[in-house]
């Protein structure tokens, strides 16, 4: 039997005794018998103290104090006496394998005279010249990654520039700290007052980022707006417009028969205030730019989009809508629509007749599969139309000459801009 069955079948046997019965068996054993029973104690038991699992069993007796650098000494002593063990394979030094050389270029001497020479005439020039001047040569050239902006420029302008080299361009240039932006001053007070009066000289309102503007003021603006027959441009971008206000603004478009621009971008208003906005200047029919980007509420939602596109497809008015729309099918209805006015203010300008019945605008799509890149599908579904109602084409009109002279919507164009300011 092992030494760990043995133990193993001891604490079998004294799991049936209790503690006081274990201690009178101690009690009757002596010193010898201890001795000998401690022996059997497991050193790994945690229950019992280090003292008791680590006993030192010595019986010599001691020689003398404990010295310890007295003992690091004879131990040194000792293992340089000693000689050291024999090594069965002695070491040696050996090379294996091929040492490594590098392999040999051979460089062919070329002929001054051979036609595939790269050398030209400037090689001497370049060689002699200093690095002022090649800083300059490069700034000439275009090689703007080895010089920087003062050099270039310097180097453009015919200018004297006290400092060169390649080291300059790695310097930067120090930050010019401009000067902020002067406040808007304008007197809010003032400007109502003059809309009261009906001044002819207010043909434009800035209002831009004035902050702290009550709601009174604004009531009393729009007011003064309603019967204002001068003022031809209105900007109130950042005032914090409040979205309570949209009835009133309302009314003051359909009152308002001169106001051309409105401009409330980044304001409080929802989408349906900017719904109600789009629908009213249906009825005005002088608004031809309105924008109202970067509102409170940036997703204005399908439902209002659909009503925005609706709104705008009406107007044979407006040439400018800054508004942000999510959907394609809404987004193209607008432009649609914005690319017909312009094409109306072109055909007015040329005296044509134009009926008062808007042209009809295209039905909102059933599906987005025409206005996510599915060509093929669109051309498919072009074809079943055409197969199943074949209309004769009309032949086109002859164009004039004149009509195709880019000199003629250059024209265009600046009286389009005209019309706006």
């Amino acid at each position: 039997m092992s030494i760990i069955e043995r133990r193993t079948q001891q604490q079998k046997e004294l799991a049936d005794f209790d503690d006081a019965e274990i201690d009178a068996l101690l009690s009757q054993l002596s010193q010898s018998e201890l001795e000998e029973l401690s022996n059997y104690v497991d050193p790994d038991d945690s229950c019992l103290p280090p003292s008791e699992r680590c006993r030192y069993h010595t019986e010599k007796e001691p020689t003398g104090p404990f010295n310890r650098q007295k003992l690091i000494h004879y131990l040194e002593e000792q293992s340089k006496s000693e000689k050291d063990w024999e090594e069965p394979v002695p070491f040696e030094t050996k090379k294996r394998g091929k040492a490594f050389q590098p392999r040999q270029v051979v460089t062919e001497d070329k002929d001054e005279d051979d036609e595939y020479s790269n050398n030209t005439e400037w090689d001497e020039v370049l060689a002699g010249a200093s690095e002022s001047e090649m800083v300059e040569l490069a700034a000439i050239l275009g090689f703007t990654g080895l010089i920087n902006q003062v050099q270039y420029h310097a180097s453009v302008s015919n200018k004297q520039i006290d400092f060169g080299g390649w080291s300059a361009a790695a310097k930067c240039d120090p930050m010019r700290v401009l000067p902020p932006e002067p406040d808007n001053d304008t007197n809010v007070d003032q400007s109502i007052q003059k809309l009261k009066r009906n001044d002819p000289d207010l043909k434009a309102l800035n209002l831009n980022n004035i902050k702290n503007i009550s709601n009174e003021k604004f009531r009393d603006l729009l007011g003064a707006l309603e019967k204002n027959t001068n003022l031809r441009m209105l900007s109130m971008a950042n005032v914090e417009f409040p979205d309570s206000l949209g009835e009133e603004l309302c009314q003051m478009l359909s009152a308002n028969s001169t106001l051309q621009s409105l401009n409330l971008e980044s304001n409080l208003l929802s989408g349906a205030t900017i719904t109600r906005i789009c629908q009213t200047i249906v009825e005005n029919k002088t608004m031809l730019e309105l924008r109202l980007a970067n509102q409170r509420r940036q997703v204005l939602g399908h439902k209002a989009e659909m009503a925005i596109a609706e709104a705008v497809a009406a107007n044979r008015v407006l040439l400018r809508l800054g508004l942000h729309l999510s959907f394609p099918s809404t987004r193209n209805r607008v432009n649609e629509r914005l690319r017909g006015n312009w094409d109306l203010l072109r055909r007015k300008r040329r005296g044509e007749e134009i009926s008062d019945d808007a042209p009809p605008m295209p039905p909102p799509p059933t599906s987005y599969r025409g206005y996510q890149g599915d060509e093929k599908a669109k051309r498919r579904d072009d074809d079943e139309e055409e197969e199943e109602e074949p209309e004769e084409e009309e032949p086109e009109p002859e164009r004039d000459e004149e009509e195709e002279e880019p000199a003629q919507e250059e024209e265009e164009e600046e009286e389009a801009e005209e019309v706006v300011q």
